[in-house]
């Protein structure tokens, strides 16, 4: 649950930067908006990435790291 809030906090940001790109008063404001929403974008790519991963490994190892048939 811990990375699922993460990710929403993340993805709030990203909402908030891309709101502060299309409502900016002028270029330069733009361009930093649309800078910090690529950020944000990638940060939760990441994360979702990550969360994605550990689901494929969660299927094949335990809760003791061992391998399953």
């Amino acid at each position: 649950m811990n990375n699922f809030v993460k990710v929403s906090y993340a993805l709030q940001r990203q909402q908030r930067a891309v709101e502060r790109t299309l409502y900016a008063s002028s270029t330069e404001e733009s361009v930093t908006a649309s800078k910090w929403a690529d950020a944000w974008h990638r940060l939760v790519q990441a994360r979702l990435d990550r969360m994605a991963d550990m689901e494929a490994r969660s299927k094949y190892v335990d809760s003791r790291g061992r391998l399953l048939h």
